[in-house]
């Protein structure tokens, strides 16, 4: 079946928007995640917080259904994330190994996707012009192909980056991050805090929305400490503007194979990727993808060996 473009198509423009995922998966397998009980973090809901009072009057003063955004705030799933507040503020890819995705097992699995899944592959790379061995790259990169995948409610994820900045919980964050990174300073974790709340705000009501088009239980939606989800490890906001509808039922499932991998492709098209485009550029398009010369020269090194193979494939 043709596929078709699912009815999540806006985007606000301008936006430059990352999925945030591999290097996110890969320190996960590191730092399992740890209880907010453990910490004596806030659990059990937060609307009846100040900190949940505030948050829920900024959503609605935006346009979000009281109601609903109250049931959310009181959701006794809603906890704030250790291992959001250890990884997400402070973050250094450089302590992946990224060397570890173009092991043997990990490249024998891309090519037995690739060869399961070789007419849908197909079918994407023809709309998009993004070559199946990039398209798999980033899948077995991001998630193993969705098998890596259940980690942290999402919806968690981006409170737990507002709660952060609330000046009243500094002493409580700055001490968890200084657990992991003992050199950080106090003025950096206040000066990454805020950075961070602006854009966990953003992605915060494209999450919302999402859930309110696709009928979805929200507290229920898991991804990554950082707030990515779906096999391509997509932040709501890319979800927003470049996740498609690949498998024809008329929505984007990023948990869906066929979605995935047009979705993938959609989202390289839309950022400049086209046949016999330089390496130089094919770097600044997965760049787009994940804001990282390291992850970008690991796709695109994974891509290679793949299409390697596939040269020597009858």
């Amino acid at each position: 079946m043709k596929p078709r473009t699912s009815i999540v198509v806006s985007r606000l423009p301008g936006k430059t928007v990352f999925p945030f995922g591999a290097a996110i998966l890969a320190l996960s397998l590191l730092a399992a995640p740890r209880s907010s009980h453990a910490e004596g973090l806030p659990e059990g809901g937060l609307l009846h917080t100040p900190f949940g009072g505030s948050l829920a009057a900024r959503l609605v003063a935006d346009g979000f259904d009281r109601g609903r955004v109250e049931a959310l705030l009181g959701d006794k799933r809603l906890a704030i994330n250790q291992t959001t507040l250890a990884n997400a503020i402070v973050y250094r890819d450089t302590q992946i190994d990224w060397k570890m995705f173009l092991a043997e097992e990990r490249l024998s699995r891309a090519r037995a996707f690739m060869t399961a899944n070789r007419d849908l592959l197909a079918a994407a790379t023809a709309r998009t012009g993004v070559p199946p061995e990039v398209i798999a790259a980033i899948l077995m990169i991001e998630s193993d192909f969705g098998a890596f995948r259940k980690l942290h409610p999402v919806f968690n994820v981006f409170v737990t980056l507002l709660w952060a900045a609330d000046p009243a919980n500094f002493e409580t964050v700055r001490g968890i991050i200084q657990k992991r990174l003992p050199d950080v300073t106090a003025e950096k974790v206040r000066e990454k805090t805020r950075s961070k709340a602006r854009w966990a705000y953003e992605q915060l009501t494209y999450l919302l929305r999402i859930a309110e088009r696709e009928k979805i239980d929200l507290a229920a939606l898991e991804g990554s400490w950082a707030g990515a989800f779906g096999m391509p490890q997509f932040i709501p906001s890319s979800y927003w503007g470049y996740a498609v509808d690949g498998s024809g039922d008329g929505r984007a499932d990023l948990y869906n194979i066929a979605d995935a991998v047009f979705s993938v492709g959609n989202y390289f098209k839309s950022f400049g990727w086209k046949d016999g485009l330089p390496e130089e550029k094919q770097r600044a398009v997965v760049r787009r993808y994940n804001n990282s010369e390291l992850y970008a020269a690991t796709v695109l090194s994974v891509a290679a060996k793949l299409r390697e193979t596939a040269a020597r494939t009858p």
